[in-house]
């Protein structure tokens, strides 16, 4: 099995040069620095001259039994794995341990073995008078390891953010609290238009700027943000409408303070905004005609009251209540009367304005909103409903309707008590021989 050598790094050449000095100034023939744990599983990190060998067992070569700090110790007195061995190229004569134990890799240091053919010559020119000062370079192996350990934990956990920053599908901007740079993932960069990665502040303020001047509801994002200008320490959520779709931004300090800088969170919500909608437009809506419902006609109908009452213009409200429904549903079955309700609904909103409202109350009665319509002009709009309705047939049946209504200038009134007073209206047109109009 092979792998694949990593980019060195600054730390494994710093370490590299440091095993080649120890061979040279302990006159070795091969030098290997290695990390192991309490596993006994060395990780070769530097070798010379040769390439690190592969990984190898020091848990049954003995290693801690001796003093090295005498010397090195004759190669029989330790069970060389065959992988140094076969680093070494020739059979070895002794070897010198110098320990370098770091707290997360106790048992690491670094092996310097002597070759026992004599026509195996290194070139050492400091083997002279320089051996004794080879353990110590134990200690400083340990502080390098523990140095490249430490900047191994920061680039993975870099690259661990990195993959992180950029498998997220939310766009996220994070403003460096120098107020100078920027970091921008992918999602971000596409929605902003400008590269991923470092980017300069000002570039990107013109980025998100022109953003949100293309907003849908860019005046009123304006006002929102307007009195937040200077402010380092604000946390705001708003919506902005971008073309089709609606983001969710989120904004707030790194660590609830500005001056360590600001992250912007883009999160695309236009799918749950279509269902919210898709909700409240279900729960205001009849299901077999697709007009509002009870509860959806209630609330805008006393909201309109209220806000024509303000503007002192009039409205008028209608009942409408298809005549001897039940004798449709009786003879030709309900299916057909479903289809009659229907067509009904389809009739009727056809022949009205776009900011009138109908609504089907229940069974066969439905009300109607006028807003703005007088008395004159309600009624004259009530006949063409009614005459609309009777002038085909709706599902292969001729169909009536009597209508009562009701017209409101401008006064205080409660809906409940409109509809009743329509509905008192459609109940004299029904006693009068219906297919007819009458207002209350």
């Amino acid at each position: 099995m092979t792998t694949e050598a990593a980019a060195p790094t600054l730390d494994d050449d710093g370490l590299l040069a440091l095993t080649r000095f120890a061979r040279m100034a302990a006159g070795a023939d091969l030098a290997v620095a290695f990390e192991a744990g309490e596993d006994g599983i060395a990780v070769p990190l530097a070798a010379d001259p040769s390439r690190p060998p592969f990984p190898f067992s020091i848990s049954n070569m003995r290693l801690g039994e001796h003093d090295w700090s005498k010397g090195a110790r004759p190669a029989s007195q330790i069970r060389l794995p065959s992988t140094i061995l076969a680093a070494l190229g020739r059979p070895a004569r002794d070897v010198l341990f110098l320990p370098a134990p770091t707290d997360e890799s106790p048992r690491s240091g670094v092996l310097l073995l002597f070759s026992a053919n004599a026509a195996w010559q290194c070139d050492c020119p400091f083997r002279d008078g320089m051996a004794q000062g080879v353990p110590m370079l134990g200690k400083v192996f340990a502080q390098m390891l523990t140095s490249r350990r430490s900047m191994m934990k920061r680039r993975l956990l870099g690259e661990r953010f990195h993959d992180l920053f950029e498998s997220v599908s939310s766009a996220i901007v994070i403003l460096e609290g120098d107020g100078t740079t920027a970091l921008v993932n992918q999602a971000a960069a596409t929605l902003l238009s400008i590269p991923a990665g470092e980017t300069p502040a000002d570039r990107l303020a013109i980025a998100m700027r022109q953003l949100r001047e293309g907003a849908l509801n860019a005046a009123a994002l304006a006002e929102t943000y307007a009195p937040l200008q200077g402010q380092l320490d604000y946390d705001l959520i708003t919506y902005w409408m971008i073309g089709d779709r609606q983001f969710e931004v989120d904004t707030h300090p790194i660590l609830g303070d500005g001056a360590n800088g600001r992250i912007w969170l883009f999160n695309d919500v236009t799918a749950q905004r279509k269902a919210q909608e898709e909700l409240r437009h279900m729960a205001g809506t009849d299901p077999l005609t697709g007009l509002s419902n009870r509860r959806s006609f209630a609330a805008t109908g006393q909201t309109l009251i209220d806000r024509l009452r303000r503007e002192g213009r009039p409205m008028t409200v209608l009942m409408l209540d298809i005549d001897h429904f039940k004798s449709i549903n009786d003879r030709f079955g309900h299916p057909v009367g479903d289809k009659v309700l229907q067509a009904m609904a389809r009739r009727c909103r056809a022949l009205m304005r776009d900011h009138d409202l109908i609504a089907r109350l229940g069974g066969e009665e439905f009300a109607v909103l006028l807003p703005y319509a007088s008395a004159e002009e309600g009624a004259a709009i009530a006949e063409r409903l009614r005459a609309a309705v009777a002038a085909e047939p709706m599902a292969e049946v001729d169909v009536h309707v009597s209508i009562g209504g009701v017209t409101l200038n401008g006064e205080d009134a409660v809906l409940d008590e409109v509809l009743g007073q329509a509905d008192k209206a459609l109940y004299d047109a029904k006693a009068g021989g219906r297919n007819r109009v009458l207002f209350a």
